[in-house]
């Protein structure tokens, strides 16, 4: 049980993206979708000073940039989802699921010291714990198997030598 508690205090620096494509909030919304196209992240985080202020996903994109007809023209500060729910990179894994769960957000960025260090993602949170999980569930089965073939030992060892 206690390795299960331990892999939940992994830490979100374990699993997040640190390669984190970023635009200032100045920049166009057409930047915007070329960098969402030539990234897998599935999002851009707008920065000021290293601080991120925003975050525009594939989906933002669609819903605000094309389906209302926003010119690619004006600033990414448009189309951009603010205020930001944020994560460090020494949270744990249960704290991470906790703020997942409460927020429903699949993307959120890792901040040290105000300024920008990774992404975390929902999937990657849920992926790594469930792997954990599995991981310590399958020791406890082979110890379990252990302790039965050594119960089957000492029952033959007492049964049949005297």
């Amino acid at each position: 049980m206690t390795s299960i508690i331990k892999s939940l205090m992994a830490r979100v620096s374990k699993i997040m993206l640190t390669d984190v494509p970023i635009l200032k909030k100045e920049a166009k919304i057409e930047e915007a979708g070329k960098l969402l196209v030539q990234n897998q992240v599935g999002c851009v985080m707008i920065v000021e000073d290293k601080n991120p202020i925003g975050i525009v996903t594939e989906l933002d994109f669609v819903r605000t940039a094309v389906s209302k007809g926003k010119s690619l023209k004006e600033p990414v500060s448009r189309i951009m989802s603010s205020p930001l729910t944020l994560m460090t990179p020494n949270m744990k894994l249960d704290e991470a699921l906790k703020i997942i769960d409460t927020k429903k957000f699949r993307k959120y960025p890792v901040v040290e010291n105000g300024a920008l260090v990774g992404l975390a993602t929902k999937k990657d949170v849920v992926n790594a714990i469930s792997d954990n999980l599995r991981f310590h569930r399958n020791i406890q089965n082979a110890v379990l198997i252990l302790f039965i073939l050594f119960e089957l030992f000492v029952f033959v060892i007492g049964r049949y030598i005297p």
